[in-house]
Order: C-alpha cells, then sequence, then structure tokens
C-alpha cells in the first residue's frame, strides 16, 4: 500500500463517519471504515444502526458489503475510526472490529488468499496496524 493510498483510507473512515446513518447524528456512536482493493479501488461506508440493535451493521459489514456491490472482494486493506461517542463508550480506547467483524474480514481473506492488513484510526492518523491472520485465534474456518 502506498503513503497516497493509506491517505485515502484515513479520509474514508472521515467519510464513513460522516455518512453513518444513526437516529441522532451527534449523539449516537459512530464507526466508519474504508477499504483499499486488490484492483486499487478505495470504498468507504459506517454504521447503519436499527432500531432493533441486533439488525445494526457495523463500519465493517457496510463497507465490505459496499466493495461487493462493485463486484470487489479482494481487501488488501480495511482502516476503521470512530467518533468521539464510540470512544467516549469504550473509555477512550481506540475502536477494534468486534468478532463478528474480525470473522467477516477472515472469511473475505480466506477467499481471496490476502492477509488483510487492518488500520486502526484515530484523529486522523494511524496508531495501530494489525493483519487479518495475526488477530484471529482459533478461527473458523481454520
Amino acid at each position: 500500500m502506498t503513503t497516497e493510498q493509506e491517505q485515502k483510507l484515513i479520509l474514508g473512515t472521515e467519510e464513513g463517519l460522516k455518512n453513518a446513518y444513526t437516529k441522532n447524528y451527534n449523539e449516537d456512536s459512530r464507526v466508519g471504515a474504508s477499504v483499499l482493493t486488490d484492483k486499487g479501488n478505495i470504498y468507504s461506508s459506517g454504521n447503519y444502526t436499527s432500531d432493533t440493535g441486533s439488525l445494526t451493521l457495523h463500519g465493517e459489514h457496510s463497507v465490505l458489503a459496499h466493495s461487493a456491490s462493485h463486484g470487489e472482494y479482494g481487501i488488501v486493506a480495511i482502516a476503521i475510526a470512530g467518533n468521539e461517542r464510540a470512544l467516549s463508550k469504550n473509555h477512550n480506547q481506540t475502536i477494534y472490529p468486534c468478532h463478528m467483524c474480525k470473522q467477516l474480514i477472515w472469511e473475505s481473506s480466506l477467499k481471496s488468499g490476502i492477509n488483510t492488513e487492518i488500520l486502526i484510526v484515530q484523529n486522523g492518523k494511524v496508531v495501530e496496524r494489525l493483519f487479518i491472520k495475526d488477530i484471529m485465534n482459533y478461527a473458523w474456518p481454520k
């Protein structure tokens, strides 16, 4: 991934935060995500909140579906950021993919053969880099 692509991924998380679908724009937790595909394209999205909670799509879910809707399934990197509300609910710790999101990233990685890089973004900067194969213990399927 080039420096330019990384900067576009960071901007994509901000776009995802802005466009996240929540009940109360300023008061709700918002997670933005963006992906870099193996074709070099970048897509962004945010969480899509359901009143039921259980039907909510996380930012990672949304962005993976968004890239797939363009026929792109090979995910080289995914960047994730949360707004201030999401960070405060997480005791001001960085936002990591939950287990459901890691599972979707893992399955995408298995199908494409790409060890997807996960960029954790906070305040417009990458604060941590992870690879899906390094963080999936007891993965299903192996």
